[in-house]
């Protein structure tokens, strides 16, 4: 178990040991998609910060960014963003995405994904 308060106060519970130690200047960030499913006590240790959702432009800025050597990234942003997706599926797509694929292969994994795998309307 590992406790970390604002002040940098770690406490850690392993293997029968405990050790207690600070850390300065230590920040924590985390992230979710459901705060609802994390306890009460471990969301009052944070500050709730809402980010806006993407633009359509933005999202596939984003995708550029992480497919940076697929020069076909904007086209899987794009047709993610149709789908109502998110960066992780335009990732899952830019793996199995052939440096040679054109938009028309996109399609088809993005076809495929959606019919068999994690790419429905959420």
């Amino acid at each position: 178990m590992l406790n970390f308060m604002e002040s940098g106060h770690i406490k850690v519970d392993q293997m029968g040991k405990q050790y207690d130690f600070k850390i300065k200047g230590a920040k924590i960030f985390a992230a979710c998609n459901e705060i609802t499913r994390l306890s009460k006590p471990l969301q009052s240790r944070f500050r709730r910060l809402h980010l806006p959702s993407y633009t359509e432009e933005q999202f596939i800025e984003v995708s550029v960014k992480v497919l940076p050597k697929l020069k076909i990234a904007r086209v899987i942003g794009k047709a993610v963003w149709d789908q109502r997706g998110d960066i992780r599926d335009v990732i899952s797509i830019g793996k199995l995405v052939r440096k040679n694929d054109g938009p028309e292969e996109v399609e088809q994994i993005i076809s495929t994904t959606t019919k068999y795998g994690k790419l429905k309307e959420h």
